[in-house]
């Protein structure tokens, strides 16, 4: 049986502040109340008729009503009207007993992030002391707790932790068992529009390429996002065709006040810009590309010497 998937932001309030966070230009738009995020996945229910929930915002852990959250999106499962429910989240909150305890009858799958395996760039990052703390407390606990098949590590790169990304994999691997990762390349918007916070493709492609092979070498999973294919060496650029072939992109949602429903398939064709050189790669017509606001950013980048350089 086929569900919808639907990404759900219940706002941008956040007990973080991390430099590369692209919906810091929102965060003055009101959180949803209660009843709007009941409402908005009925309307969901009601259009599909199942659903693939995923949670996200801000971060939904740091709500004081996410305890009736939990409870209305339970009984939602209890009727069949959602499948499957994956949250985005720091895991901060999860360290706190009481909010695991009312997330584990609910959550099918984590995706949490941990952009460094120093506690003082992953707190840099933040820009919260004693995050790298908690959001390693809730993964000791939650990797006792359930089976790590079910947890993933999300890595947004930054100037100031690309030089560690494959000791980050290494780390939830070795500590905690965990076999997926997320390798997240920022979407410069917000804070993130920044030149000091956002490197080039150039800069980070022998690390991208070393976290990568190390993912692969040690039998773990790893998802790429907006790491176009003249980033790899020759023999991952394999892995990243067949990645980027199989993803489904057929997920709908809620962003926000300002933006509304949103097709995420749209949204993706309608982000990404290429360079004028991309046209003499091989692989132009299978490629997104970048983001716009890189491209902006790094108006003069040549990508496709890249591609040459890692023949």
């Amino acid at each position: 049986m086929s569900y919808q998937l639907v990404d759900l932001k219940v706002g941008f309030t956040c007990n973080n502040n991390c430099i590369h966070c692209v919906v810091s230009d929102k965060r003055n738009e009101k959180d949803l109340s209660l009843e709007a995020i009941k409402k908005i996945i009925e309307d969901y229910i009601d259009q599909y008729n199942q659903i693939n929930l995923t949670l996200t915002g801000g971060e939904i852990t740091y709500r004081e009503d996410y305890r009736q959250i939990m409870q209305f999106i339970k009984e939602k499962k209890n009727r069949g009207s959602i499948d499957f429910v994956d949250i985005q989240t720091n895991g901060r909150m999860l360290s706190h007993d009481k909010i695991l305890e009312e997330t584990l009858s609910v959550v099918d799958f984590y995706l949490i992030a941990l952009h460094s395996n120093n506690s003082e760039i992953h707190d840099y990052i933040t820009s919260c002391q004693s995050s790298f703390l908690e959001t390693t407390a809730a993964l000791a606990k939650l990797t006792s707790m359930i089976n790590v098949k079910s947890i993933a590590i999300q890595t947004v790169i930054s100037k100031k932790n690309y030089k560690g990304l494959k000791d980050v994999y290494k780390f939830v691997r070795e500590q905690y068992g965990i076999l997926e990762c997320n390798i997240t390349f920022p979407h410069p918007l917000g804070v993130a529009y920044d030149m000091e916070i956002i490197p080039t493709y150039h800069e980070i492609k022998e690390d991208v390429n070393d976290a990568l092979k190390y993912c692969l070498e040690n039998d773990m999973n790893p998802y790429l996002e907006a790491l176009p294919y003249c980033v790899f060496e020759e023999k991952l650029r394999i892995y990243a065709l067949e990645y980027y072939k199989k993803r489904n992109q057929n997920v709908v949602g809620y962003g926000g006040e300002k933006d509304g429903h949103i097709d995420y398939k749209i949204v993706n064709e309608e982000g990404y810009a290429k360079y004028d050189t991309c046209k003499k790669c091989s692989y132009d017509n299978c490629c997104l590309g970048v983001w716009k606001e890189y491209k902006q950013l790094y108006p003069l980048k040549d990508m496709y010497s890249m591609l040459s350089n890692n023949l």
